[in-house]
Order: C-alpha cells, then sequence, then structure tokens
C-alpha cells in the first residue's frame, strides 16, 4: 500500500500530455509581501518555513501500480475477465433412463450426443498508454542568491505534493468516468441519494448514509447488477442473472474501500445509527488515520477514506452522471481495492535541476510518463449523494 511519506520520498528522489514552457518567477515574486517597517526597530525572523496544507493524497494509495520497461510503450494489465462458475458453463448430465431427471445433455442424456464442451473465453486484458507529464518552475537566480529561506529546498517539496495531487486528481476522475453497466453487460454501477435517479432530482436531505454503504457494498458482493435507462442516470432496472453476471467481489479479491467528502463524513459523524452501530450488531471502527492515510472508519468490512479531491458539483451545475444537479452534490467512490483502480507508468517521477544562463536563472523540473485505468468496471459503485 502506497502510503503519502512514500510518494513524496519517490518524487524527492526520482523525480510530456505536451512539452510546456516552465513558468518564470520574477525575483519579486520570491521574497514574499512588501514589508513597511521602521529601520532601528528589532526585527526576528524565524528559521523555519511554516508550510500550508499540502492537501490529501487518498485514493493512490488503494490502486494497482504496474510499471513498463524501458522501450515498451503500453501498460497492459492482463486479466480473468470472471469465473464461468455454474452459470457460465454448459454441464453435461444424466437423462432419466440412467437416473437422471430430464433429458439431460451430452453422452448420457436420452438422446445420447457428444460432450459439450465450454469455449474458454473468459481472458483479456486492458491497456494503458503512459503519455509524458511534466511540471516546472523557472527561478531567477538573483532571487534565490538574496533570500532568506532555501528556496530550492522548498520548491522540491512543493513539486512533490503537486505530483501527488496530480495523481490524485487523474485517478479519481478515472475511476468516476467508468464505464457504466448496460442491459448486456456489466460495469460500474450507481446509486442516489433518498429516492433520487439521477443529480437532477437529489434534493436536500438526500445525504449519504448507512444505508445507502450497505446498500452499495451489497451491490460489490452480488452476482446480479443493474443499469441505468440512460446509463448513467434513470430508473435502474436488474439484468436476470441467467442472461449475464458481474464478478461477485469478497475481500479476498481486495478490500472494499469508500471515498467520501468533507461533507458525508460530517453527515456521517451526525448520523446516530453510524456513531452507535455496536449498538446493532454492526461492525464499526472510528480511528482516523491509523490503518492508512485518510482512514476514517470501518463500517461492515468497509473502509473509509476522507477524500477531498472528489468530483463536487455546485447547484445547477453539471453532475457527474450529465444532468444539472438540483442541489450540490459530491459523487462518492466505493471500489475493491487493485480490482478497480490502476496507475500505469512507463516512467516515474524525476526530478531534473539545471542552470539556463541564457536567463540567469535555476529550472527545476519533474518528468514523469503515466496514466490511468479501471482494470475491472464493475468493481466500482458510484453513489451521487447531496451535501446538506
Amino acid at each position: 500500500m502506497l502510503s503519502t511519506n512514500y510518494l513524496h520520498q519517490e518524487f524527492l528522489d526520482k523525480m510530456e500530455e505536451s512539452f510546456q514552457k516552465l513558468a518564470e518567477t520574477e525575483p519579486n515574486s520570491l521574497r514574499g509581501s512588501a514589508l513597511s517597517t521602521y529601520l532601528l526597530l528589532p526585527t526576528t525572523y524565524t528559521d523555519e518555513v511554516l508550510q500550508s496544507a499540502k492537501g490529501k493524497t487518498r485514493v493512490v494509495q488503494w490502486a494497482m501500480e504496474a510499471t513498463a520497461p524501458k522501450g515498451t510503450h503500453d501498460v497492459i494489465i492482463r486479466k480473468r475477465t470472471q469465473f464461468k462458475g455454474y452459470y457460465g458453463n454448459t454441464w453435461n448430465t444424466a437423462g432419466s433412463d440412467i437416473g437422471g431427471s430430464g433429458d439431460g445433455t451430452g453422452p448420457y442424456a436420452n438422446a445420447i450426443a457428444d460432450v459439450s464442451w465450454t469455449t474458454v473465453d473468459n481472458y483479456d486484458g486492458i491497456k494503458i498508454t503512459a503519455i509524458p507529464v511534466i511540471l516546472g518552475r523557472a527561478l531567477q537566480n538573483f532571487g534565490l542568491d538574496t533570500n532568506g529561506i532555501n528556496v530550492l529546498e522548498e520548491e522540491k517539496t512543493e513539486l512533490s505534493v503537486s505530483v501527488a495531487q496530480y495523481l490524485e486528481y487523474n485517478l479519481i476522475t478515472k475511476i468516476g468516468d467508468a464505464t457504466n453497466s448496460t442491459s448486456a453487460a456489466a460495469g460500474a454501477q450507481t446509486l442516489f441519494g433518498g429516492d433520487a435517479t439521477s443529480s437532477a432530482t437529489l434534493a436536500t436531505g438526500d445525504i449519504l448514509t448507512t444505508d445507502l454503504i450497505t446498500d452499495a457494498g451489497t451491490k460489490l458482493e452480488d452476482i446480479q447488477f443493474g443499469y441505468r435507462a440512460s446509463g448513467a442516470y434513470g430508473a435502474e432496472t436488474l439484468v436476470a442473472i441467467s442472461n449475464y453476471r458481474k464478478n461477485p467481489w469478497n475481500r479476498t479479491d481486495g478490500e472494499f474501500v469508500l471515498f467520501i467528502g468533507p461533507k458525508q463524513k460530517s453527515a456521517l459523524l451526525k448520523d446516530s445509527q453510524f456513531m452507535n452501530a455496536a449498538e446493532f450488531g454492526r461492525d464499526i471502527l472510528i480511528r482516523e488515520g491509523r490503518e492508512a492515510d485518510g482512514f476514517f472508519a470501518k463500517y461492515e468490512g468497509i473502509y473509509i477514506i476522507d477524500a477531498d479531491l472528489l468530483e463536487r458539483t455546485a447547484a445547477s451545475g453539471t453532475a457527474p452522471d450529465g444532468t444539472t444537479a438540483a442541489v450540490a452534490c459530491t459523487q462518492c467512490l466505493l471500489i475493491v481495492a487493485k480490482q478497480g483502480a490502476a496507475i500505469g507508468w512507463s516512467k516515474r517521477p524525476e526530478t531534473r535541476i539545471w542552470a539556463y544562463n541564457e536567463r540567469d536563472e535555476t529550472r527545476i523540473g519533474v518528468y514523469m510518463y503515466v496514466a490511468f485505468g479501471v482494470p475491472f468496471t464493475d468493481a466500482v459503485i458510484k453513489i451521487l449523494v447531496a451535501d446538506n
């Protein structure tokens, strides 16, 4: 599992979409705000540079990571799409003449026939094509040489945090865009708060609840799946198990992890059933940050992670399901760890620092080749809920 500390160290140690001109920084930009004082008044500056909030890197640590060797263009994640199990196989059974019931199938049927063979067609893969991504700074040497802090070292930290946030944001977006179920194929499924069937029909009070968490977990475990009338929204129709099935995920396949936003965390902390779950015989554990970065609670076997880069929509904005949100809302995501999120690398983050003498600058850049994927779309449940 990838921790935030690992990310920072990885980016500091190893640090093109397309190559972009590095943003130039004037000396004045490195000096802070202008200061007006009297020359004879004593002034003291702290040795430590107080840092602003770094933001949370919560989703990346639950993703599968694959790295292509140098000279390789794509990352292919191979997979078994589904175990055929009972419904996906043709079973050869005896007919009534030798003790079976009905006509049977195959050489021991009443009407003798060859063994019926099941086609092996449940292997596939997903392709992740890493693209060049660059983040850079251009620092004028005069500003560096006349500064009270080590700006270059501070910028290394700045870039590592920025890269971590880039990975977080794009991975969340990729999971949120996972292909939805249809009437003929299992994929991501969507739940809505309250009685809503879209973001356009969400109302105040249609917030994240314990019932929604239970329903989402059950959907991951179930072999049956549903699809929405318009793909991402509308009334849900369940597909007959005899026709098509999804993977019945369980905890041995990967942890069930629910990513929620600040508003949803607040809602759960005010939910008496959630806070007093032990009284209902439920599995709940609230230990902030102890099992994983951002870990908030474990409820009915589902890890709940506080993530602040989830897709959030203001009232009247276009929500992730494509409809106009009636109220401010957030799309929470429940995934099976590693099965519902992947990062493909062909170059890990690498830091380069060099002198750009033509401008009397020092330049620092982070270079990486990376992209994102969803190995199993049916390992994703999207939950769109009102913020209040």
